[in-house]
C-alpha cells in the first residue's frame, strides 16, 4: 500500500495537506536567507526528528510524538528521521531509518525512499546512515543546527527550555552522525582556542533573531573532564558502538574478567563535569553524563540486547535514553538548588512585614509548577544520591510552607527506596533519616500517643532539626493532651523540656489541662514534671503554678521527698507567690519539718534559697543546715564530697539570712580574702566596656567608676559583685568597704541584666536577681539597670547609647 500525501490523526480527523509543511519550509529559508550576515552557498538547516522511547525496558514504547520544530517543518510521522534544506537552491531533504528486511514481519510492507519523498513532498530523500555522505557530497561548509539550552533565567521566568538555531561547522555535525558521540575527529579546527563567538538565531512568535553567542569548542570528552583516563572514555565510546557481529561471540564472563579493572576505574571518576555558555540572557548550562548513570544499568542484558542489532541507529536509543535521563536529573537538581539560594537570598533582603506576608517577585503558579517539574525529574534518576541531595537541597527551602507537595514527594520516594534495600548504609545517615521521619510525623501526629512523639523527638539531638517535629508536637498537645494517659503526659513534656521548647500554644494547653484536672491527677510525677519544666524554661504562668500549688495542698503528705524541690522551688525562682499563702505556707512547714531529713543537701539549700527570694526565712531549718559537724567538712579544702556549687549556696544562703531575716543573728561562715579570680561572665565584661566611657563623660570622669566590684563585707561570690559602681567621692576601686551606718544613697550600684535574668516572653526578673537589688539597696546603695541586649543593639551608635544611659541615670532606684 502506497502512503497517502497528507497529515492525518485518523479517519474521524481532518486531512492537513502536505504543501502547509512545504510553505513552512520556503518561510523558514526565505527568513533565513533574508538575514546578510549567513552565507547562502554551502549553508544547510538541519533538524532532527523524535525517538521512540521504550516503556520499562520493554519492546512496547510510549506513544510517539514528534519534535515540534522537525513536525513544523516536514510533517513527518516516523520516528528516527532527519530533515536538511539547502538555502542556495532551497532543496528540501529527508532522512529515514534503514529497516532490516525482517522488520516487514511486524511492520507490514517497508517504505521505500520513493514512497517517502512523494508523501512528505520532499525532493530528496536518503537514509539516515548516509548524511555524512550527501552533506560532503553537496560541499556543505556550514550547518544551522537546533540546540538546547537551559539557563537558571528560563527557569525562574517560568520557562523551562528553549530551542536556538545555531551555526556549526560541518566536520563536527558530520562526526556526530557516524559516531553519535559528542567528539569532533576534524583537525581542521585543532589549532583553535577553546572561546569562539558565534551566533544563534531565536525564533519570538512571528520574529527571529540573530543574537552573538561565545561557545567553548571541544575536541574531545577530555576537554571537559581533564582528570579521567583513556581507558573511562573508551568504555563509554565502546557503549556508543555498535557491535561487530563478524567477530565471534565473547563469553559475558571473560569480557567482564577482561575489563573489571576498568570498569572499577570508570565508576571511580565521575564525569559530573558542565559547561557553562554564557549569553545575553544568562548562563547556559549543559551536564555531560557521568559513568554513574549506568550503575544501575544490567550489562549483561544490555549487551544481550545490543547483539540483536544489525544497525547501529537501533541501538543509540537504548544507551541514550539512560543517558538524557540522568542528565535531566542532575540539570533538575542543580535548578532546584540555585533556585532555593535565590529565593532564601531574596528571604533574608525583605522587610519584615514582606516575611510576614511571603511577597515574591516570582508568581507562586509559576513557581509552583517549575518546583513539581524540577521533583518529579530528580525521583525519576536512578542513582539514589540525587534523592537525599534533593532532600537536602529541600530541608533549606524557606519560602515554602513547613507542609509542601515538593517535600512529601521527595520522602515518599526516598522512604520507598530505603525499603527496597536502594540506599547504602553510608547514605542512610542520620540527616535522612530525621527528614523523612519529620515528614512522616506532620502526616500521623494526629494517631500516636505522647509516648511515640516523645520517642520521635529523643531521636532528634539538637532542637533546630527538630523544629518541624516540635511544631507537629505543638498542635497534637493541644488537641490530645484531655486524651492522653498521665504516663504519656510525662514523658511528652519531658521530651519537650529536653528540647528546650516551649510555644504560646503549649503553654495555654497546659493551663488549660490544669485547671479542668489538676486536683483529679493521681500521679504526683507529673505535677512535678510540669514545674520542672515551667522552672528550667523560666515559664512565669502564674496560673499554671497556682494550680499546682493547690495540688500541694492537698496530697502533701504523700509526695515523695524527691519530688519537693521539683514543686516548691519554681515559686522562688520565678518569683510568683504561692495560692492561698497563709495556708500554703503552714502546711509547707509542716512537710519539710516530717521529710527535711531524707533531703540531699543540695535540694534542701534549694528549697531554702527558693523561700528567701520570696521573702521567706524558715530559720529552724538553719540549724539543720549549719551543724558544727558540715561546717568541718566544708572548711576542708580537699574534702571531695562538697563542690564549689554546694559551697556558694551554703554561702548566698548565710548571706541573705544575714542581711534580711531578724532573728539570724551573725554570719556562720568566716569570711575570706579572694584566693583566685572569680569567673565574670565575657558578656558582661564586654557589656561594661561598651558603656564604660560613654558613662565616664556623664558622670564627670572614669576616677568615679570602678568595674567589677568586690563587697568586703559579703562573701566573695559572684552573685555580690557589682559590675559598675559609681562611686562621686572616692577613686576607682575593685574592693568596695561596706559601712553600714554611712550615708545612703550616695553609690550607684549598676546591674547588666543578661537574657535569661528575664522570664520567658516577658520583663519580670528571675528570683534571684530580684533578692539581688533588694539586698544590695538595703545596703544603701542606688541602683541602675541597663538591659543587655539593647547596649549591643546600640554600642556602635554612641548618641544613642549615651542617650540611653542618660535615661536609665535619671531612673536610678533609692535605697532602702
Amino acid at each position: 500500500n502506497g502512503l497517502e500525501s497528507c497529515f492525518q490523526r485518523g479517519d474521524h480527523t481532518l486531512k492537513v495537506p502536505m504543501s502547509l509543511f512545504q510553505n513552512n519550509r520556503k518561510r523558514l529559508v526565505t527568513r533565513i536567507k533574508s538575514n546578510t550576515k549567513v552565507p547562502t552557498t554551502g549553508t544547510f538547516i538541519i533538524l532532527e526528528g523524535g525517538v521512540e522511547i521504550p516503556f520499562n525496558d520493554t519492546d512496547i514504547c510510549w506513544p510517539f510524538r514528534q519534535e515540534s520544530f522537525f513536525q513544523w517543518c516536514f510533517g513527518v510521522e516516523e520516528p528516527g528521521c532527519y530533515g536538511a534544506l539547502d538555502l542556495a537552491t532551497e532543496t528540501s531533504i529527508l532522512f529515514v531509518p534503514r529497516l532490516p528486511p525482517e522488520y516487514a514481519i511486524w511492520e507490514g510492507k517497508l517504505h521505500s525512499l520513493e514512497d517517502f519523498r512523494k508523501r512528505y513532498v520532499v525532493d530528496e530523500t536518503y537514509y539516515t546512515d548516509e548524511i555524512a555522505k550527501v552533506l560532503k557530497s553537496k560541499q556543505a561548509e556550514l550547518l544551522l543546527i537546533l540546540m538546547l539550552v537551559c539557563s537558571m533565567q528560563m527557569i525562574l521566568a517560568g520557562h523551562i527550555w528553549a530551542k536556538f538555531l545555531m551555526r556549526m561547522q560541518p566536520s563536527i555535525l558530520i562526526t556526530k552522525f557516524i559516531n553519535r558521540c559528542y567528539e569532533s575527529n576534524s583537525e581542521k579546527y585543532a589549532g583553535q582556542q577553546n572561546l569562539t563567538q558565534t551566533s544563534i538565531f531565536v525564533e519570538e512568535g512571528l520574529e527571529i533573531q540573530e543574537v552573538p553567542l561565545i561557545v567553548r569548542k571541544i575536541k574531545d570528552i577530555e576537554t571537559i573532564c581533564k582528570n579521567v583516563d583513556r581507558n573511562s572514555i573508551s568504555i563509554i565510546n565502546n557503549c556508543y558502538n555498535a557491535p561487530d557481529i563478524s567477530k565471534k561471540n565473547v563469553p559475558l564472563d571473560a569480557k567482564n574478567n577482561t575489563n573489571s579493572k576498568s570498569n572499577t576505574n570508570a565508576k571511580k571518576k565521575l564525569l559530573n563535569q558542565r559547561i557553562d555558555i554564557e549569553t545575553d540572557e544568562g548562563t547556559a548550562i549543559l551536564f555531560c553524563s557521568d559513568l554513574d548513570c549506568f550503575k544501575d544499568l544490567d550489562i549483561d542484558e544490555t549487551l544481550q540486547g545490543l547483539k540483536l542489532f544489525n544497525a547501529t541507529n537501533n541501538v543509540y536509543p537504548i544507551l541514550e535514553n539512560q543517558i538524557s535521563q540522568e542528565i535531566n536529573c542532575r540539570v533538575a537538581l542543580e535548578g532546584l538548588k540555585k533556585v532555593i539560594d535565590l529565593e532564601n537570598s531574596w528571604f533574608k533582603q525583605k522587610s519584615n512585614k514582606m516575611q510576614k506576608t511571603k511577597q515574591f517577585d516570582v508568581d507562586d503558579t509559576t513557581r509552583d509548577m517549575i518546583m513539581k517539574q524540577l521533583i518529579k525529574l530528580i525521583i525519576n534518576s536512578n542513582n539514589a544520591e540525587m534523592i537525599i541531595q534533593g532532600l537536602i537541597a529541600l530541608k533549606k527551602d524557606k519560602v515554602s510552607p513547613s507542609r509542601n507537595i515538593y517535600r512529601d514527594l521527595m520522602c515518599d520516594e526516598a522512604l520507598s527506596r530505603a525499603t527496597d534495600g536502594e540506599f547504602s548504609p553510608a547514605q542512610l545517615s542520620k540527616n535522612m533519616v530525621k527528614l523523612i521521619l519529620e515528614r512522616k510525623l506532620s502526616d500521623y501526629w494526629l494517631k500516636l500517643s505522647g509516648t511515640q512523639i516523645a520517642e520521635i523527638l529523643d531521636s532528634f539531638h539538637d532542637d533546630i532539626s527538630a523544629m518541624k517535629c516540635l511544631m507537629s508536637a505543638s498542635k497534637w498537645a493541644s488537641i490530645s493532651i484531655n486524651a492522653s494517659s498521665e504516663k504519656d503526659l510525662i514523658n511528652f513534656i519531658r521530651s519537650l523540656h529536653i528540647k528546650d521548647y516551649i510555644d504560646d500554644r503549649i503553654e495555654s494547653t497546659l493551663q488549660n489541662y490544669l485547671k479542668s484536672k489538676a486536683l483529679q491527677i493521681d500521679d504526683s510525677k507529673l505535677i512535678a514534671t510540669i514545674m520542672n519544666y515551667c522552672k528550667d524554661l523560666q515559664i512565669r504562668n502564674e496560673s499554671i503554678l497556682s494550680e499546682c500549688g493547690k495540688y500541694f495542698m492537698k496530697h502533701a503528705m504523700n509526695l515523695s521527698t524527691s519530688l519537693l524541690p521539683s514543686i516548691f522551688t519554681p515559686f522562688g525562682l520565678l518569683y510568683v507567690q504561692p495560692p492561698n499563702s497563709a495556708e500554703f505556707w503552714k502546711i509547707f512547714d509542716d512537710v519539710l519539718s516530717v521529710k527535711f531529713h531524707d533531703l540531699k543537701l543540695d535540694d534542701a539549700l534549694d528549697i531554702l534559697l527558693s523561700c528567701t527570694y520570696l521573702e521567706k526565712y524558715p530559720v529552724k531549718f538553719f540549724d539543720k543546715i549549719f551543724i558544727s559537724q558540715l561546717l568541718h567538712k566544708i572548711h576542708l579544702k580537699n574534702h571531695s564530697v562538697f563542690s564549689n556549687r554546694i559551697k556558694n549556696k551554703l554561702k548566698l544562703l548565710d548571706a541573705t539570712m544575714f542581711l534580711e531575716s531578724k532573728e539570724y543573728q551573725s554570719l556562720y561562715f568566716p569570711l575570706r580574702r579572694v584566693e583566685k579570680p572569680l569567673f565574670l561572665d565575657v558578656r558582661i565584661r564586654r557589656a561594661v566596656n561598651m558603656i564604660y566611657q560613654p558613662l565616664a563623660s556623664l558622670i564627670g570622669g572614669e576616677q568615679k567608676l570602678s568595674k567589677h566590684v568586690i563587697l568586703n563585707r559579703l562573701p566573695p561570690i559572684n552573685f555580690y559583685i557589682l559590675d559598675v559602681l559609681i562611686h562621686p567621692h572616692m577613686i576607682s576601686t575593685s574592693v568596695f568597704h561596706l559601712n553600714l551606718d554611712q550615708e545612703k544613697n550616695v553609690n550607684t550600684a549598676v546591674f547588666i541584666y543578661l537574657p535569661e535574668y528575664y522570664c520567658r516572653n516577658t520583663h519580670h526578673l528571675v528570683g534571684p536577681q530580684i533578692m539581688k537589688k533588694r539586698q544590695i539597696k538595703k545596703l544603701g546603695f542606688k541602683v541602675m539597670t541597663l538591659d543587655y541586649v539593647t547596649i549591643q543593639e546600640l554600642w556602635n551608635q554612641s548618641n544613642k547609647l549615651s542617650s540611653y544611659l542618660l535615661k536609665s541615670l535619671h531612673s536610678t532606684e533609692n535605697s532602702l
